[in-house]
């Protein structure tokens, strides 16, 4: 039996002779047949969709802006916290800016269901740092004489245990607000099959996507009949005049092709799906992945589900987490709460800013220095942007209230 090798270059071909068990191995070891694939971070890391959402989820979490309110008498006014605030918009800790500090902790939950940042005090009970902390390294345990929970990290050999108060804990999915379940523990099967998928892809294409094949003879040839027919196929594949030629062969002979015709090549179409798993894992839309339709009005709207379906509950658990571990009972209790500004996802184009922005303006939701401000503005000289107006002739309100003509 002869199997001709899976390489061929362009004026050569190398011929293997292989009993079966060693063309099963040598399957096995072309083609990965059989073999375990890794599941872990590493190798999902390298799968495109998986790579893709994690970096479109962090990256949002990251710039979206965070900033502390007060709830008082119907108002919902700014207000400042001076330690909770620098920790938020200017500093998280000596490495790490608010926004990296963000993406660090979002991709911690991503990965990993769940992600922990102590909130590093001084003496005086002043907010110093924010720290993510490596949800891997993280462990629960329950005193079983009190009931109190307990969190232990270790980190580069030094070991400090935390109380559920010093620490941030942010879950990406749970089924019991216990335990997290990240992208490597739900999309383990997604991962295991993408990733067999792409290394058998990379070996195949790698290999001209196609093999020679398999001469069966009828009979013992001996050495030198197989010698005569080797050299024969070899100066049949090597190229020059015999290129897309017929060849012939001779009674008892039977020729197995072991190359992969294009229908059968279209496996590789099959990890298209991947990408519609990863989306529903993550969340993600496919069009944010470059699947799917790519329709500049229904991206538009998607982009909105995206805010809307996706982010939103992992905001809305930020937001309450925030609050909770990082202002003061007393601050609570008057009304203070912490809020991302979803609306710096769903800018949009200047024409639809523009069109946001003259429709706030004429119902008297937003005054001209509020939307300035959105864009980066200063006020109107004299306080001029102060006012707000109505679609009554644009009047302002307290003309329009007052019965009152400029």
């Amino acid at each position: 039996m002869m199997l001709g090798s899976a390489l061929r270059p362009r004026n050569a071909v190398e011929v293997t002779e292989l009993d079966y068990s060693a063309l099963q191995a040598w399957f096995q070891k072309v083609f990965f047949a059989g073999e375990e694939v890794p599941t872990n971070q590493t190798a999902a890391e390298r799968l495109s969709p998986i790579a893709a959402s994690h970096r479109i989820l962090t990256n949002a979490m990251s710039v979206l802006p965070i900033g502390l309110y007060q709830k008082k008498d119907g108002a919902r006014t700014p207000v400042n916290v001076d330690d909770v605030d620098y920790a938020l918009k200017v500093r998280a800790n000596e490495a790490m800016s608010p926004s990296l500090m963000r993406k660090v902790a979002m991709s911690q939950g991503f990965w990993h269901g769940v992600s922990y940042i102590w909130k590093r005090r001084d003496a005086r009970g002043r907010l110093v740092e924010l720290i993510p902390l490596p949800s891997k390294e993280v462990t629960r345990r329950k005193d079983p004489a009190g009931g109190q929970i307990w969190y232990g990290c270790t980190v580069d050999g030094v070991s400090k245990t935390f109380a559920p108060y010093e620490l941030i804990i942010l879950f990406f999915e749970t089924y019991d607000g216990i335990h997290g379940r990240g992208v490597l523990d739900m999309a383990r099967e997604l991962i295991a099959t993408d990733g067999a998928s792409q290394r058998f892809a990379k070996k195949f294409y790698a290999n001209g996507a196609k093999m020679s094949g398999v001469v069966e003879v009828d009979g013992d040839l001996g050495k030198p009949g197989r010698d005569r027919i080797k050299g024969e196929f070899k100066q049949y594949a090597s190229g020059g005049d015999n290129e897309f030629r017929v060849a012939v062969l001779d009674r008892g002979m039977k020729y197995t092709p072991m190359g992969l015709n294009q229908s059968d090549a279209q496996f590789i179409e099959s990890r298209n799906f991947s990408v519609s798993e990863a989306s529903r894992f993550t969340g993600v839309p496919e069009f944010m992945l470059q699947a799917g339709k790519q329709a500049y009005n229904s991206n538009q709207q998607q982009q909105l589900s995206f805010v809307t379906n996706t982010l939103m509950a992992h905001v809305v658990h930020w937001e309450q987490e925030f609050g909770y571990k990082l202002l003061t009972t007393a601050q609570l209790t008057d009304g203070y709460y912490a809020r991302f500004n979803l609306a710096a996802l769903l800018r949009g184009d200047d024409e639809a800013r523009a069109k946001f922005y003259q429709l706030m303006v004429y119902t008297g939701i937003y005054n001209q220095d509020e939307c300035r401000a959105f864009e980066e503005m200063n006020p109107i000289p004299g306080g001029l942007g102060q006012n707000y107006f109505l679609t009554k002739n644009l009047d302002t309100l307290e003309h329009i209230v007052k019965g009152s003509v400029k």
